[in-house]
């Protein structure tokens, strides 16, 4: 789960202050897909990065997973005990969470296996282990026979696939995805979401769209921004709600959620 309470985010400007997020507080439960959406400087891409600490709220408090509650205060983050998060531990909580962009942010001169590796790099996994889960992710996107081939040499759909192999590589908990269509045309924007659905089954995904239609097409709960703040919730959170589906006893499968989805597949 994601708990995010009174966050606050400006950006000072040249030309003035704008205001990304204003008080948001939102609770996100796991193993769901959830849009978020709303018109072009709304603060959705600002959200998505500040829950990954790629930018630093200005304030308020943020609790994703297991990691604690994160207070956040002039910019800087600090541990329930009022400790400044080194980059390190900011670097392990962010290993949880896995992030898409848009416009893919692959390495050109890196062949699609070495750009889905590369989050691998300073972990210290062993050659054959890590060959066999970058071949894994490959297989789950379908698209083995390009390992060795560069960015330039994919299509937009492909490319879009390499990011999502490499955001699941280190089978993170939370996926977010920001405008994971917004460079696609409309019949690879489907293959691409279904493909998020499907992964959905086994994580929590936060889906960052200016697109309402394919929103309300595979989102599970829609939450709409407007001037960096939440004007309208599609299925509020009930703790006593949640408090049910948890207690409910669930079957889960003796393999990798990877392994699972790709042999289904």
């Amino acid at each position: 789960m994601i708990q995010i309470g009174h966050m606050n985010k400006v950006f000072h400007l040249k030309s003035g202050d704008v205001t990304a997020l204003d008080n948001v507080t939102l609770n996100i439960e796991d193993g769901m897909i959830y849009g978020v959406i709303g018109y072009s400087g709304a603060g959705k891409s600002t959200l998505v990065r500040c829950l990954n600490l790629l930018e630093t709220p200005d304030d308020g408090t943020l609790s994703v997973g297991d990691s604690g509650v994160i207070t956040l205060r002039g910019g800087k983050a600090y541990d329930a005990q009022g400790r400044k998060l080194t980059e390190r531990k900011l670097g392990a909580m962010r290993r949880g969470i896995g992030m898409i962009f848009q416009h893919f942010n692959l390495l050109d001169r890196s062949t699609v296996f070495e750009n889905i590796a590369y989050p691998l790099r300073y972990t210290g996994m062993k050659k054959a282990d890590m060959e066999a889960r970058v071949f894994e992710l490959l297989d789950l996107v379908d698209l083995r026979d390009k390992a060795d081939v560069y960015p330039s040499q994919l299509s937009g759909g492909q490319k879009q696939r390499v990011a999502i192999a490499r955001a699941l590589i280190n089978d993170p908990e939370i996926l977010l995805a920001d405008e994971p269509t917004g460079a696609l045309d409309s019949k690879t924007s489907v293959q691409i979401m279904d493909l998020l659905t499907e992964i959905a089954n086994d994580r929590l995904v936060i889906m960052v769209t200016h697109n309402p239609e394919l929103a309300y097409q595979y989102a599970t709960r829609i939450v709409n921004l407007a001037d960096g703040k939440i004007t309208d919730d599609s299925d509020p959170f009930d703790a006593a709600k949640a408090a049910r589906r948890e207690a409910k006893p669930t079957r889960k499968t003796s393999m990798s959620f990877v392994t699972a989805l790709g042999l289904s597949a």
